[in-house]
């Protein structure tokens, strides 16, 4: 009898991924608050990372790819084990980067702070929104190299995502922020967020 073939894609076992097919999954389901209702009400406890975030040259943290979570999960098994919500990672030159899937603000003396995406940060979609929600309300918005310090001596610190959305810190380590609580301009920009998701628009 003949032998039957049946014709696959060409593929390679190594490191160049050039001559393998391109597939694409999408999943969908139902995901309720990312750090947790409790973190919404009363802010979610971190802790600066042991871990340091990936420098740009050594992958291209502009883009989410799926090696680079390593780096964050490392961070976030970290912080759990220790009891925190969350991990703030540093750069290795010792700037705050970013959270293990947020981008972070500080707010002082009604200034609005992140670090630029030179430090490693992600150019997130809800970053550009709050950025963008936050100078339509008449503040400062900076993009500035921040240090451990800066977080520490913050008025308020929030972070934001995708899933996350936006939600204060109440705490850093053993440092309280703030009040310990959402900040008052966090709780403007987070009411001001969700009414343009739920609205589809802009307040005229």
């Amino acid at each position: 009898t003949g032998v039957q073939t049946c014709a696959l894609p060409i593929w390679e076992m190594g490191l160049n991924p050039l001559p393998c097919p391109h597939q694409v999954s999408i999943a969908v389901w139902p995901w309720g608050s990312y750090l947790g209702e409790e973190g919404l009400a009363r802010g979610v406890r971190t802790k600066v990372s042991s871990w340091r975030r990936m420098e740009p040259n050594v992958m291209p943290v502009a883009a989410k790819g799926t090696g680079i979570y390593v780096n964050s999960s490392l961070a976030k098994v970290e912080a759990l084990k220790g009891g925190y919500d969350e991990a703030i990672l540093l750069n290795t030159h010792g700037h705050v980067a970013e959270c293990t899937g947020e981008n972070l603000f500080v707010v002082k003396d009604g200034v609005i702070i992140t670090p630029p995406t030179s430090s490693g940060a992600l150019e997130g979609l809800t970053r550009h929104s709050i950025m963008t929600i936050a100078r339509d309300k008449g503040y400062e918005v900076v993009e500035a190299n921040l240090l451990r310090s800066d977080l520490y001596l913050a008025d308020e610190v929030f972070l934001t995502g995708t899933a996350a959305e936006i939600i204060g810190v109440s705490a850093i380590g053993d440092r309280t922020i703030g009040s310990g609580r959402m900040g008052p301009l966090t709780g403007k920009l987070e009411a001001e967020f969700r009414r343009r998701i739920e609205a589809g628009a802009p307040e005229d």
